[in-house]
């Protein structure tokens, strides 16, 4: 993955071992994007688990917009023509959707976990797409 110098100094900078800075090669998403979620904290201060759990934040900051932008198009359709009996039941599910409340994690280096305490079924009818998108840029499935 890195050079043992660089890889020495993340396991000294997130208190981890080698195995746990290989999950850091499934995550996709801009670094950048994922210390803003750390909200100045000092990546010393969160550790590795810090940062896994500002991962799965954005991963759900990303998921939440794919459900706003899924109820805007079927909230569009409906000022043009009466929604369809499906589209009705999908935009009153998508409504009742937070992925900050139904998402829950769990932060322990290696078994770092990621599962739906509410609503699975809900998001997985209607935001599969969202989904695999959350699970390809953290690594982690749910």
């Amino acid at each position: 993955m890195y050079s043992n110098t660089v890889d020495s100094l993340l396991k000294a900078i997130l208190s981890c071992g080698s195995m746990d800075l290989e999950m850091l090669n499934d995550v996709k998403y801009d670094f950048d994007e994922i210390i803003e979620q750390l909200d100045d904290e000092p990546l010393q201060n969160v550790g590795f688990n810090g940062f896994m759990r500002a991962v799965v934040d954005v991963g759900i900051i990303y998921l939440q917009e794919a459900i706003d932008d899924r109820i805007c198009e079927l909230e569009a359709i409906y000022s043009e023509r009466d929604l369809e009996d499906e589209e009705e039941e999908e935009l009153a599910v998508l409504r009742r959707l937070d992925p900050n409340y139904d998402i829950e994690a769990y932060f322990n280096c290696l078994d770092t976990r990621v599962y739906f305490l509410n609503n699975e079924e809900a998001y997985r009818t209607y935001m599969a797409d969202a989904i695999d998108s959350f699970a390809d840029n953290t690594g982690l499935n749910l």
